[in-house]
């Protein structure tokens, strides 16, 4: 793994000394399994300028490659477009360039750069660091891989005579791969794929097209389940106990005022940041214009099954509280959850009282999923079951909560 990550380094230096820009699409050539069924040293990327993460096949997977062994196609083709020798003078000159950029469309031959991969850029295919040619199934593997490396963490990353330092940092490490690949596979909610085609180039798709509306689907599913779930993030006491700090101070190194693990913090840091891509000004404008830009006889993913999908997942206890054998070691309702559903409030909050820098439809639908929100949340407490402590607060604090906000007096600058 050492030598083939130095290889792909030293390729992809050489290739800026050459000319070459970044070019962050490259990793969409091939799906994981077709990278795995490559001949050995074919290359896996179209281009080694793109930022590639190594690749660890989830358990039961093919391995393949760790990194990229041999420049790809977008390298030679744009290799070939800038040291060519030409001949025809200079009118002969452009009619070769033309003919060889004319190839752009060609499978391999996409290009994104460090301006078109910005928080703010639509395409969901252009990261950094991001690996494959689907997102889902690049967060799929990772969600895999973390799972099987969590387990006997402490064990494996540290010998005797050491301290736990390195548990921490490989429990960071294994928490970001996580919320990484999530966080890309959210970029096609909402996500509009950018084509730089001219008109008149073979096969050339338009310069704009929506995500797939079942992909969106698709991505909501899996966010349910691995961010908007505690379940990936149930992790033993024991790991929880050896997540030490190191204990090594000097100029440069970082503090932990703290000194323990803030587990909660930690873990709803991800969630947040999701949700915050999400509730994006960007994100909701961009949903909100995809609803023109797909015909009308078409399937769209709209603003308003996002904000019902995200609250059913996020809420989804309001509907099977059962009894149970309740107490505050065991809630109705976890900890992570509990987090996770104020803050997601909180949010809805905000752009329901026109708080946020988002359309109008996004603030009404906002309003009426509080609404529909409320009258859950009477319903369940109004179940005979009897419930925790922290669960019962939990509920009536957010019954009120969406309470004020509905009742809040809009003051205006104008009708």
């Amino acid at each position: 793994m050492i030598m083939e990550g130095l290889k792909e380094v030293a390729m992809h230096e050489v290739g800026h000394t050459l000319g070459l820009r970044h070019n962050f699409v490259a990793s969409k050539m091939y799906s994981l399994e077709e990278m795995a069924e490559l001949p050995e040293g074919e290359p896996t990327l179209a281009s080694v300028m793109d930022y590639a993460p190594p690749h660890i096949a989830a358990p039961g997977k093919k391995q393949g490659h760790f990194f990229t062994q041999s420049i790809g196609k977008y390298d030679v083709w744009a290799i070939t477009y800038g040291y060519k020798p030409l001949s025809g003078g200079t009118d002969g000159e452009k009619k070769e360039l033309a003919k060889i950029a004319s190839r752009s469309t060609e499978h391999g031959l996409a290009f994104s750069t460090d301006e078109d991969t910005t928080s703010m850029s639509p395409d969901p295919d252009s990261n950094r660091f991001d690996f494959g040619k689907d997102a889902l199934e690049f967060a799929n593997n990772q969600a895999a891989v973390v799972k099987q490396a969590m387990d006997g963490l402490a064990d494996r990353v540290v010998e005797d005579g050491e301290d736990y330092s390195r548990v921490r940092q490989a429990f960071n490490s294994l928490l970001n791969t996580h919320g990484q690949a999530m966080y890309f596979a959210s970029r096609y909610i909402g996500g509009v794929h950018v084509n730089r085609s001219h008109k008149g180039q073979d096969n050339a798709p338009a310069p704009f097209e929506v995500v797939d509306v079942e992909k969106q689907r698709e991505v909501m599913k899996l966010l349910s389940e691995q961010v908007f779930s505690d379940e990936p993030f149930q992790f033993s006491p024991e790991l929880y106990n050896k997540l030490a700090p190191s204990h090594w101070n000097h100029w440069g190194t970082s503090y932990s005022v703290r000194g323990d693990f803030p587990i909660h913090d930690t873990i709803a840091q991800w969630q947040s940041t999701i949700l915050s891509r999400l509730f994006s000004s960007i994100t909701l404008e961009r949903m909100h214009d995809a609803e023109l830009k797909v015909a009308a006889d078409q399937d769209a993913f709209t603003t308003a099954e996002m904000f019902e999908s995200l609250t059913n997942a996020i809420f989804s206890e309001l509907d099977s509280l059962e009894e149970g054998d309740y107490s505050n070691r065991n809630p109705a309702i976890s900890s992570l959850r509990r987090n996770l559903q104020r803050d997601y409030l909180k949010r809805l909050s905000t752009l329901a009282m026109g708080n946020a820098y988002a359309p109008q439809d996004c603030q009404t639908i906002a309003y009426a999923q509080l609404i529909d929100l409320q009258e859950k949340l009477a319903d369940a407490l109004e179940q005979e079951v009897e419930l925790d402590a922290y669960t019962k607060a939990h509920l009536l604090e957010s019954s009120r909560r969406i309470e004020k906000v509905l009742d809040a007096e809009l003051t205006l600058s104008r009708p």
